[in-house]
C-alpha cells in the first residue's frame, strides 16, 4: 500500500508545481495576447477551394480568346499506307488501316475588335456519322491579325481506320492583354498591302524519285501526303508587297469551286521591298478535281 501512494502524490505536486508557475509567468507558455490555432481573422474567413474547383478556375483563366472563323472548306482523300513501315494504324491483325487525307482551309477574322490577334490557332476535329471524334489536330499561326485584317490559313490532316463524315473548325488566340505590343512595334503591313498575280499548277511527275530530301516533310508529321502521291502540284506565281521594307509572308492558295472553299496551302515566301517575288512549292495532296479557280492572299510574319 505504501508503494503505490508514492507515484500519486508526485504527480499531484509536479500538477500543482507547474500550474504556480504558469501563473506566476516564470514558465516557458505562450506569452498574453498570442494566439495559437484557428482564430477568426481574415484569411480564416475564407474557404480553400477543392483541387477540382481549382482546376477548373485555372482552365478559364487559361482559356483564350475565340478567333472567328468566316469561311472554310475541305476535301477528304483516301491514301494508301500498305508500303509505309511501321504502319500508322493497324487492325487486330497487323495490317494498315484505311487512311484519309483531309486538305483544308480557312478564312479568320479579327473585324469589329481593337486588339491584334495573337498567334491563332486552327483546332481541326473529324467526326464519324454518329458525332463520335475520330482524329483532332491543332495549328498555331505564327502572326498577329490586325484590328479589321481577314487572314486564310491552308494545311492537311491524316485521319486514320473510318472516312470523316463532318470536319469541324474552330479558332482562338492567345490573350492579347498579356501579349499584344502597341500597333506601331509590329513594323508589320496589312494583308491589303499584298497583290497577287496568276497561280500556276504543274504536276511534278514522279515527284518521289526526282525530289531533293530537303524539300520532303517528315513522315511523322500532318504533310505525309508526300509520300503516298507520286504526282504532286508545283504551285507558283508572283507576289508583291507595297511595304517599303523586306516582309516574310505566309503565302495561301485557296481551292475554290465557285465561292466553296475545298482546301488550300500555306507556305512561307521572301518577298523584297519595292519588288515581286516568284514563289514555287509543292502541295501536300492533289487539286482536288472540283478546283475551278485559285485565291491568292497573304499575310506578314511578324519581326517583334
Amino acid at each position: 500500500m505504501h508503494r503505490r501512494k508514492r507515484p500519486m502524490i508526485s504527480a499531484a505536486l509536479c500538477a500543482l508545481l507547474s500550474g504556480l508557475l504558469l501563473l506566476s509567468g516564470c514558465g516557458k507558455g505562450p506569452e498574453a495576447g498570442t494566439v495559437y490555432g484557428p482564430a477568426d481573422s481574415e484569411e480564416n474567413l475564407y474557404l480553400d477551394l477543392t483541387a477540382e474547383e481549382q482546376k477548373e478556375l485555372e482552365e478559364k483563366e487559361k482559356e483564350p480568346p475565340e478567333a472567328v472563323i468566316v469561311d472554310s472548306g475541305y476535301t477528304i482523300t483516301e491514301i494508301d499506307e500498305s508500303d509505309v513501315y511501321p504502319p500508322k494504324k493497324t487492325d487486330d491483325y497487323g495490317n494498315a488501316l484505311p487512311a484519309y487525307l483531309v486538305d483544308y482551309a480557312v478564312k479568320i477574322s479579327n473585324e469589329g475588335n481593337e486588339l491584334a490577334m495573337v498567334w491563332p490557332t486552327v483546332r481541326v476535329v473529324a467526326y464519324d456519322s454518329y458525332g463520335n471524334k475520330l482524329a483532332e489536330s491543332h495549328k498555331k499561326i505564327q502572326t498577329y491579325v490586325l484590328p479589321g485584317d481577314v487572314i486564310a490559313f491552308g494545311s492537311q490532316m491524316t485521319v486514320r481506320g473510318e472516312k470523316p463524315d463532318s470536319i469541324a473548325f474552330t479558332a482562338v488566340s492567345e490573350d492579347p492583354e498579356n501579349y499584344y505590343p502597341a500597333e506601331e512595334d509590329l513594323k508589320m503591313p496589312s494583308p491589303d498591302s499584298y497583290q497577287a498575280g496568276e497561280v500556276r499548277a504543274e504536276t511534278a511527275k514522279e515527284y518521289e524519285e526526282t525530289a531533293p530530301s530537303a524539300g520532303r516533310k517528315s513522315s511523322d508529321g500532318l504533310a505525309d501526303g508526300y509520300f503516298y502521291f507520286k504526282e504532286l502540284p508545283a504551285l507558283s506565281g508572283e507576289i508583291s508587297c507595297s511595304s517599303d521594307t523586306d516582309q516574310e509572308a505566309f503565302v495561301t492558295i485557296l481551292y475554290k469551286d465557285g465561292d466553296e472553299i475545298l482546301g488550300g496551302e500555306t507556305s512561307r515566301v521572301m518577298i523584297p521591298a519595292g519588288k515581286k517575288a516568284s514563289y514555287v512549292f509543292t502541295a501536300a495532296a492533289p487539286i482536288p478535281e472540283d478546283t475551278e479557280s485559285f485565291e491568292v492572299s497573304a499575310f506578314s510574319i511578324p519581326d517583334y
